[in-house]
């Protein structure tokens, strides 16, 4: 009897999946992210052994593991074509083409006892949604989108209501909109519930499809970086070095970025002037991936041993592999050592209505991304979303305090420290939900 489990990389908003047939002591992995030692210890618990690595298309967001798991369990990696079957043990899996997300897109049936049992979306069906059309370039979204339909309602047409759905892309990837959590549905339930299997008229689909938010930039190279092979890592993170503070400040002298993984509360209260606050808390990978070049070396700051190593695996997975190491000591070593220390004022939401309702002079910036500004904004704020300010940090007056807010704090504080870098010194760090504006019956902004 088969089992799957699932794998799953929450920064990211994706699982893999690992099908086993303990019977016959063999697994498959699907859709492996880098750091694969979490694979060999599942098929460790259950003494089998990994004979294939699959992934469902080329990825644009992580680095697949194939090959690492080639190189350390000596897993098969060769592709399998759109019909091709491959025989695991007890288990039967036959690759179905089913193009949208990406032209090449592929999804596999596990087939045991003569029955289809299991299938492994990708991004073909996500729980509620589907995976977004657009990565390739507006030059092809529309094109995709259309063969997403088709994959919907022509091409999974024969697999049964039954059948388990596990899809990589979930609830939080930037490579989806609208997906709920959890990591298995079944058919039966997406096409009663899930709007893309719904909508059966082209414009409708193209419209709900086509209407996604940014993704971020490193998502551009991310392709290339899979098809050259990435750098192997082994089964281990690599060490962290311990750097002191001279040594932090001639890295940052040299144009490293300097990435605070403190929750934005503590950053704002004392911080390495110009360091990103990307808290642990959020998708640092996702983060830093947008707002930092690839190559450009990393220092991290703050946390735990282990949080630093959480980081630390968040940017190994899409490739940022120029970690020069961490400030030993944290910010405590950097104040110690008799270097600046910059903060900001953490205020709620609470404070902000009060700042508007009195008319003084300061300047409100809404991080949100598009999608969430257009259903209701502060009055008189300037929309600025997080990828934006570096290049729009400009228009902001120096002469005025400037608040910045998200909807919960955590991209305000990332934003919060953009602003520092662009030269702002009066800034301002709103926490809590923007929801409150409703507690506190204040009236929204619409455009």
């Amino acid at each position: 009897m088969y089992t799957v489990e699932a794998v799953p990389a929450p920064e990211l908003g994706n699982a893999s999946f690992v099908a086993f047939d303990e019977e016959h002591g063999v697994g498959v992995v699907i859709d492996p992210l880098r750091d694969i030692w979490r694979y060999l210890h599942l098929a460790g618990e259950r003494n089998v052994r990994l004979t294939h690595a699959l992934d469902t298309h080329l990825h644009n967001d992580f680095v697949s593991g194939r090959r690492e798991l080639f190189a350390e369990a000596q897993t098969n990696i060769d592709e399998l074509a759109a019909g091709q079957e491959l025989v695991v043990g007890g288990m039967t899996l036959r690759a179905l083409h089913t193009p949208g997300h990406t032209p090449d897109h592929k999804a596999y049936v596990l087939r045991e006892g003569g029955r289809d049992r299991a299938l492994f979306s990708g991004g073909a069906v996500m729980l509620g949604s589907i995976a977004r059309t657009d990565l390739l370039g507006p030059h092809l979204a529309v094109h995709l989108a259309l063969e997403a339909m088709s994959t919907l309602q022509v091409r999974l047409r024969g697999l049964p209501d039954y059948i388990r759905v596990f899809p990589t892309h979930g609830a939080g990837s930037f490579c989806g909109i609208g997906g709920h959590s959890g990591h298995e549905t079944t058919l039966g339930v997406e096409r009663k519930t899930n709007p893309f299997f719904q909508i059966t008229e082209v414009m409708p689909f193209l419209a709900r499809v086509l209407n996604q938010p940014r993704y971020p930039t490193y998502y551009r190279d991310m392709a290339a970086v899979n098809l050259g092979g990435p750098p192997l890592i082994g089964t281990t993170l690599p060490p962290l070095t311990r750097l002191t503070a001279e040594e932090v400040e001639q890295l940052i002298d040299s144009g490293a970025a300097v990435v605070d993984i403190r929750p934005g509360r503590e950053h704002d209260s004392g911080h390495i002037p110009g360091s990103y606050s990307i808290g642990l808390e959020g998708s640092v990978s996702a983060w830093v991936g947008w707002l930092v070049a690839r190559g450009r070396p990393i220092v991290l700051v703050g946390g735990s041993d282990q949080e630093l190593q959480t980081a630390q695996r968040q940017l190994l997975r899409i490739g940022f592999d120029t970690i020069a190491g961490a400030l030993d000591g944290g910010v405590d070593a950097w104040r110690s050592a008799g270097r600046e220390v910059s903060t900001f004022a953490t205020e709620d939401v609470e404070d902000l209505a009060e700042w508007v309702l009195s008319a003084a002079p300061m300047t409100v910036v809404d991080a949100r991304d598009e999608h969430e500004w257009v259903g209701g904004h502060v009055p008189g704020a300037l929309h600025m979303y997080v990828p934006d300010v570096p290049f729009r940090a400009g228009e902001i007056p120096r002469e005025a305090p400037v608040a910045v807010h998200c909807a919960s704090g955590y991209r305000a504080g990332i934003a919060a420290s953009l602003l520092e870098q662009a030269g702002l010194q009066r800034i301002i760090h709103v926490n809590g939900e923007y929801s409150d504006w409703d507690r506190l019956h204040l009236a929204e902004s619409r455009p």
